[in-house]
């Protein structure tokens, strides 16, 4: 890594990029748009017992509101499935984001290896969580070489 790379990599990351990695990342990838944020608001909402708004969630999401209050980051944490430090810690948001693209990284080559092409089968696996991916991963490889014994001829029956 040259030296540009290397500050690239160390710059500060914004609340909203953090924001657009998790709206990104679970995106219904069913569907061509992401959940309005109104419906996220009340999803988080439910789930948490904080109230957010629509506009609230798109001024963090746009960088034009640059410091929620810790109820709001722990409501958001728990709603994607992350520490609340991932907002406060660049170096804990890096490694969340490195594990998920090694896990989505892994799950594609295994996919690919077990010649599945079925783009909703990959769809509704890229939601899972890198944990959730690394098993299917694990699970198709397992399936593969099942399948692979079972292609060889049977032994002959013992006597």
């Amino acid at each position: 890594m040259n030296g540009d790379e290397a500050s690239a990599s160390r710059r500060q990351l914004s609340m909203a990029e953090k924001l657009d990695h998790l709206l990104t990342l679970h995106a219904d990838p069913g569907k061509a748009d992401k959940p309005s944020y109104r419906a996220l608001a009340a999803a988080i909402a439910a789930q948490s017992g904080e109230t957010f708004s629509g506009a609230y969630l798109w001024q963090l999401h746009r960088g034009e509101r640059t410091n929620p209050t810790l109820r709001h980051l722990s409501a958001l944490a728990r709603y994607f499935g992350v520490p609340v430090s991932y907002f406060t810690d660049d170096d804990v948001a890096r490694r969340v984001i490195d594990e998920e693209g090694l896990a989505r990284r892994e799950l594609d080559e295994s996919m690919a290896e077990a010649g599945v092409s079925a783009v909703y089968l990959r769809g509704d696996l890229s939601a899972l969580s890198p944990e959730g991916k690394r098993m299917a991963a694990d699970m198709i490889r397992q399936i593969r070489e099942l399948e692979q014994g079972s292609k060889q001829p049977p032994s002959p029956p013992r006597t």
